[in-house]
């Protein structure tokens, strides 16, 4: 019921927040690796310089930042067009969790909060963290995390699979290149929100009337 919706997708952002997000942080604690969250770890910084990914300055951000928000309006773009035609290319992954009217986004949001936070710290932080630390290799440890992370989307069926694990390498390749948690949070949290609330809207306004 409609009633019903926001409580379960809340009920999902928390099991996010706890499962992924609470259960980092405590191991990042048991580690003595709480300084991980706002300085790149020495084993992700090997693995960056391994993979020959330059770091980037923070005054350089405004680089990626121009192409990331050409990405968001052109995807937007095509959604309207798409919607106005009825065109349906592909059949992918939709959300349970997708607003479906203006009581719903609240939820929505906080669902994508806790989805961008909490994932990133597992699957961007501890888990290559711990994979460095285990294997010796912090490249071995962000390949574990991507992996991980891909394969925690296999309920969004191939399709879905193949966008999360093209979404994770760039969150990924960012992290090590920024070394800013924050960031790849943030990204993280818009994409998530665009595909939970925007998508949605867009597709409700630019629906043809009569």
């Amino acid at each position: 019921g409609s009633m019903s919706r926001p409580r379960a997708t809340l009920g999902w952002a928390l099991a996010i927040a706890v499962t992924y997000g609470a259960t980092a942080l405590i191991g990042l604690a048991l580690l003595g690796r709480l300084p991980a969250l706002a300085v790149l770890p020495s084993e992700l910084r090997a693995a960056a310089s391994a993979l020959g990914i330059a770091p980037i300055a923070l005054e350089a951000i405004a680089e990626i930042a121009w192409p990331l928000a050409g990405g968001f309006l052109l995807g937007a773009l095509a959604v309207i067009v798409m919607t106005r035609r009825g065109w349906r290319v592909v059949r992918m992954y939709r959300s349970p969790s997708a607003a479906m009217n203006a009581a719903e986004a609240g939820a929505a949001l906080v669902l994508s909060a806790a989805a961008g936070m909490g994932e990133e710290l597992f699957f961007r932080l501890i888990i290559p963290l711990l994979g460095g630390i285990v294997f010796g290799s912090g490249v071995a440890g962000c390949v574990l995390g991507w992996a991980a992370f891909t394969l925690a989307h296999r309920y969004q069926g191939a399709l879905g699979m193949a966008a999360v694990g093209l979404v994770g390498a760039v969150l990924a390749w960012l992290y090590l290149a920024t070394g800013l948690l924050w960031l790849v949070m943030l990204l993280h949290t818009l994409v998530d929100a665009s595909a939970l609330v925007l998508r949605p809207w867009l597709e409700r306004v630019a629906q043809p009337r009569g």
